[in-house]
Formats: C-alpha cells, structure tokens, sequence
C-alpha cells in the first residue's frame, strides 16, 4: 500500500561518475541474479517483520520473466499465486485482489494493495508471454478486482489505495497514492484482452496523472479529494504532496510507467532528474524543484537505486542513451553491496535494479542488431 513511499536504504556516494560498459551491465546483473536465485531458494523472502510483501516478489517476478529466466520466475509465480492472490467466493468484493502483503502468523491478509496488484498482472502477464503459463483469466480477475477501487470523490475520479481485508471491517479507504496507477500496462492490457472497460480505466489514469502535475516537472502523489473541503486554494482536486516535498523515486516510478499515455509527464521528469545528474537527492520541493534540506535522518538524502532503477528505465523507453548509460552506471555502483546487504528491503532493492539492468542489457542488444 505504502511502500514505495519509503526511502530504501542509501550506500555511499561515487566518486567517479562515467557512463557504464554493456559488459558491466551483464555482469552486474548476473551477480545479483544469484543473490535474488540464493534467497528464493533458501527461503529468504519475507521482511524483517516475518511478512511478503507483494511489491518484492512481483517487481523480481517480472524481472524473471523478462529476462526469459524460467528457473527464478516459477517460484515467484507461486508465491504470488498462493500466499498472495486474494481467493473468496465469486462475489465477494476482495475475491482477485492482491494483499500487500501476506503475514505468516497466522497465515493472514490484512490489506489489498493497488500498486501492488499491477505489479502481481505485470508479472504474470510477462510470464505468459515468456513462458505460455496459463494465468490469462488470472490477470483478468486481478485487474476486474483492481478496477473495483474505482470511486469518484467530489467530482475527482481515483483509485482507492487499499481495501481492508478482515470480512467484519470491509471497508475502501478515502485516499490514493499516485503510484497506484498505470496507465500504460493498462492500456495494454485493454487492448490484449479486447476491454474497452480497461482502456476507459487507462485514460482516466493518464488524465490524473496529468493533473498531478507541478510547475517543476514533478507530481504530486497524494489524491484525497475530501482534503478540498478545507483548504481548496491548497488542494485543488486533493491532489498535494505531503509538506510540499515530493520522493523523485516515486516520481519517476509513475513517470517511467505512462510514456505511451502521457509522454509529456515522462520527458518532464527525465528533464527534471537529467538537469540534476548526477548529484541525484531523494527529495524535492515539489513546486520549485528545489533540493528539501529537512533535518533527521530524511534530510538532504542521496537518491539510491530506488531512484536510478526507475530513471534508467525511463531513459530506456524514451531512448535517452546518454541517461541511459550514466544511470547504468549509477546502478551497477549502488548495488555492488546487495548481495551482502542483510536489510528488510534487500529483495526490493535487487528487483529495482535487475529489472533496471535488464532493461539496459535488452536495449543494448537491440541497438547491436539494428541495421
């Protein structure tokens, strides 16, 4: 529900800043191939408070899939299938969703997760296409489940970020996150599955998403619209980042997911981060673009993968080679340490940069073979 709103955890800046080698890429994905290979395999998937969280396995999942690597992407497929896939009687309003995540003790859903659901559909959609495993109706069920936190609250179409899963409390919350939206797999989707339902779904995601927008290319993540009742002038639609300051990982999480659907959104943070490399922080004023010299342990903070991951595959989709290459670098820096990394969000963090040195691998490869 919330967890890419939290910073992960920040290694030691670089001091050599240089665009990378594809032989780089390769072997730095492959080393963390066989850290995320080791931790599924010996169990080691759950965060320091014995849960899975969703986001984890499914953003590894579709890492798998997408580097046609059946032996890793199996056992996350059923994971997701089994722990984390939300099964009632048809007709139950949770029937499809996908928990954020799945607590062991008892064996228990407390929450659905939207962003999570996405990543969940990804992947198995992915899947299907790598490896022709049967989830079609599977994706289906997620995203018919997906599409029930729909709701229009004082004219502002959203969302809803979770739905409470204990049947005695069955209840949708009244905000949204920006991340819980994109628009571009849904569009695909739409248009795999013959959905017009779907792509209605796509276009009103694009739509908010352009809404989100601040005057430093960044966007706003929060949506609560009953927040307009009190202060309009401040939260026009209750769409406003959290004491004016925005999380650029977030940003570019949405900006890399809505490059079909509204390009516009993307170039403006590629612009936003690409005018800023590579002193990258985590956070910004969000209407001034400002660094946010906050005091505590979130202060002027570096940007660690959880940033450079989604800004190299945006780079990647809008074919900014020059991004592209220093991201990468950036990348391959950050996470030499992950596979001795112990920290709860270790398994986040090796998907958040396979699938970035996947996606720089791939393109790559593609630019070797042009003609």
């Amino acid at each position: 529900m919330v967890l890419l709103l939290i910073p992960a955890v920040g290694f030691t800046v670089p001091r050599l800043w240089r665009g990378a080698d594809p032989a780089d890429a390769e072997a730095a994905r492959e080393v963390l191939r066989a850290a995320a290979w080791q931790a599924v395999q010996d169990g080691q998937i759950e965060r320091d408070n014995g849960a899975i969280y969703a986001v984890d396995v499914a953003q590894l999942a579709t890492y798998a899939a997408l580097a046609g690597d059946r032996e890793l992407f199996d056992p996350l497929r059923e994971i997701i299938l089994e722990k984390l896939l939300v099964r009632r009687v048809p007709g139950d309003p949770a029937h499809g969703m996908v928990a954020w995540r799945y607590l062991p003790e008892p064996p228990h859903h407390d929450a659905s997760g939207t962003t999570e659901a996405l990543r969940a559909a990804e992947a198995l959609w992915a899947g299907q296409i790598a490896f022709g495993t049967d989830d079609r109706d599977t994706v289906a069920l997620i995203m018919d489940a997906y599409l029930r936190h729909a709701a229009v609250d004082n004219g502002v179409w959203m969302i809803r970020n979770y739905f409470n899963l204990h049947p005695e409390v069955y209840h949708f919350v009244t905000n949204s996150f920006l991340v819980d939206y994109d628009p571009d797999l849904m569009d695909r989707l739409a248009q795999a599955y013959d959905r017009p339902d779907w792509a209605e779904v796509a276009e009103a995601s694009a739509a908010l998403i352009e809404r989100a927008r601040t005057p430093a290319g960044l966007l706003h993540q929060m949506i609560r619209p009953e927040v307009a009742t009190i202060m309009p002038a401040f939260a026009a639609g209750g769409l406003y980042s959290i004491n004016g300051v925005e999380q650029l990982s977030n940003v570019l999480t949405v900006a890399e997911r809505c490059t079909q659907t509204n390009p516009e959104v993307s170039q403006a943070a590629l612009r936003f981060s690409r005018s800023r490399m590579p002193q990258l922080r985590l956070f910004y004023d969000a209407r001034t673009g400002r660094r946010a010299r906050r005091e505590g342990p979130v202060g002027d903070t570096w940007a660690g993968v959880e940033t450079w991951g989604p800004l190299l595959r945006l780079a990647v989709k809008l074919g900014d080679e020059r991004t592209e290459r220093e991201a990468t670098a950036k990348v391959i820096r950050l996470s030499r340490g992950f596979p001795a990394y112990t920290g709860e969000d270790r398994l986040y963090l090796l998907s958040e940069a396979l699938l970035a040195l996947e996606y720089a691998v791939q393109a790559q490869a593609e630019r070797n073979n042009a003609p």
